[in-house]
């Protein structure tokens, strides 16, 4: 029995990797939106504080607010 089933385990494996690698190459994820302490996502970009606050967490990383990126 386990060698019938087999082959359709891994061509769904493969299957399920191959959609996995597509979204990845096409940059389908959403990315996020914030709102905290009445400002929304461009105030937040835009504020000096929050920045910091933001580099501070993530010691060792900087922070890319045009593009909202952490690199590390």
């Amino acid at each position: 029995m386990l060698r019938k089933s087999g082959p359709k385990f891994l061509v769904l494996f493969f299957a399920t990797t191959a959609v996995n690698v597509a979204i990845l190459l096409a940059d389908l994820s959403l990315s996020s939106r914030a709102a905290v302490a009445s400002m929304d996502y461009s105030a937040l970009v835009k504020d000096a504080h929050f920045k910091k606050a933001v580099q501070s967490i993530v010691e060792g990383c900087s922070v890319n607010t045009n593009i909202a990126r952490i690199r590390c």
